[in-house]
């Protein structure tokens, strides 16, 4: 009795589908999570140089939108970035990213990453 090696036609297209599938998935969301991570480089940079220099709200914004916009990131918007700040109520000290990212996939159904990122200037006061 010979016995069937192999897979089918059937088994080999259910294969290619979900090698399809998996490839638009991660192909939808890895720009997203590069875009996430420039963020992330730009923010730890701007927390050094809020560190060192003490900048109003419009400054420092004015200085994330030109990062953002050298670093090819059209996802922040300034409405997305919230500035806190300090005990003199001039200078940042606190600067938290929150925005959320869609993409399409396939047909109606949208990829959805929301991210969230802060950096504190200020060291906590020990009390």
């Amino acid at each position: 009795m010979n016995k069937q090696r192999g897979m089918t036609l059937i088994s080999w297209i259910i294969v290619l589908g979900l090698i399809a599938f998996f490839t638009t998935l991660v192909i939808r969301i890895l720009p997203m999570y590069q875009e996430y991570f420039s963020v992330v480089q730009i923010m730890e940079s701007m927390e050094t140089e809020l560190k060192d220099n003490k900048l109003s709200k419009q400054q420092v914004n004015l200085m994330f939108a030109k990062r953002f916009n050298t670093g090819y990131i059209s996802s922040v918007k300034p409405e997305n970035l919230t500035f806190s700040t300090g005990r003199d109520n001039h200078s940042v000290v606190k600067v938290v990213a929150d925005y959320e990212v869609r993409v399409p996939f396939i047909a109606q159904i949208s990829l959805v990453g929301h991210f969230h990122r802060e950096i504190n200037v200020e060291e906590p006061q020990a009390q």
